[in-house]
C-alpha cells in the first residue's frame, strides 16, 4: 500500500510483500495520512514513513507487524533509511509524526 496526502489505510492485511508492507510518503510528499488497523506479516520492511523536512503530519497506530526482516516502523529520506526501529521508543525525534501503540513480533 502506497499512501500520501489525506488518506487513511486502515483494515488491510498485507503478507510477503518483499519490500515495504506499507509506504508513507516519498520525500516531501506526506500530509494527512493514518495508517491503523493493519496486519503486515512477513514483509522487508513494515512500514516506511518520510521523514523529509517539510512534510506534513502522519499518526501510525494500532497496527500489528509480524516477522518484518528489516524493522516495523522506519523513517526514511526518499529509499534510504534513516531512522532506527520507530516502534522501540516513545518519542520518534520528528514532530509530525507520531507512532504508537504498534504490536510487533
Amino acid at each position: 500500500a502506497d499512501a500520501d496526502a489525506d488518506t487513511t489505510v486502515t483494515g488491510n492485511v498485507v503478507e510477503n510483500a518483499p519490500l515495504y508492507g506499507m509506504q508513507l510518503g516519498w520525500g516531501p510528499y506526506l500530509r494527512n495520512v493514518v495508517a491503523s488497523g493493519n496486519i503486515i506479516r512477513q514483509a522487508g520492511t513494515g512500514i516506511v514513513v518520510s521523514v523529509v523536512e517539510g512534510v506534513g503530519t502522519a499518526v501510525i497506530s494500532d497496527n500489528v507487524i509480524d516477522g518484518a526482516k528489516n524493522g516495523a516502523i522506519i523513517g526514511q529520506r526518499w529509499a534510504d533509511p534513516v531512522t532506527g526501529d520507530l516502534t522501540q521508543s516513545t518519542d520518534t525525534g520528528y514532530a509530525h509524526l507520531t507512532v504508537e501503540r504498534n504490536k510487533v513480533s
